[in-house]
């Protein structure tokens, strides 16, 4: 399937993918590749004073920009880790840990800038994370669930939500 999708021959996948875990190591090596850019613009937008909200609505929408972009990928993740399959681990590591950490550090020095309240950085970002591909995992793995909302909306949602919860604030008299 892969050679007819690629319109190769299957010999040539077999010489540059000799087994199933060759090709999954290459897939993970081009996704961690994506990473980079994502990574260098949590790192821009600790050291400015660049609005929260754009920068969590800008992470959001790369994270759906991926999935939308690769829907297949997030199947094949949800199943090696599942199956317990060794590269899982390694991108779950190099990919998923790697992203936390540098969320973490936004968060972090947010908080240090007063514009966070204290809070565990590494609990947020993976919260943050949840909410996000939480929505996405439904919409791809249960192709046949209503969709709640359209991208953005679900976005704006999921950012308010993150910064401000779900509880009404009294206003002050």
């Amino acid at each position: 399937m892969i050679a007819d999708h690629a319109r190769v021959n299957e010999a040539l996948i077999y010489r540059y993918f000799p087994n199933k875990e060759g090709l999954y190591a290459a897939i993970i090596e081009k996704k961690i590749e994506k990473l980079a850019p994502l990574l260098d613009r949590l790192r821009h937008a600790a050291e400015t004073n660049e609005s929260a909200e754009r920068v969590l609505h800008e992470i959001a929408g790369a994270m759906f920009a991926s999935v939308e972009a690769d829907p297949q990928f997030l199947r094949l993740f949800y199943f090696s880790g599942l199956e317990g399959h060794e590269l899982s681990r390694m991108f779950f590591e190099a990919y998923i840990e790697t992203f936390n950490r540098h969320l973490g550090s936004y968060i972090l020095s947010k908080s240090r800038e007063g514009v966070f309240r204290s809070i565990d950085p590494t609990l947020a970002a993976r919260a943050f994370v949840g909410i996000v591909v939480h929505y996405q995992v439904i919409q791809t793995l249960f192709p046949e669930a209503e969709r709640i909302r359209n991208r953005e909306e679900a976005i704006n949602t999921f950012v308010d939500i993150f910064l401000h919860g779900v509880l009404v604030r009294p206003s002050a008299s």
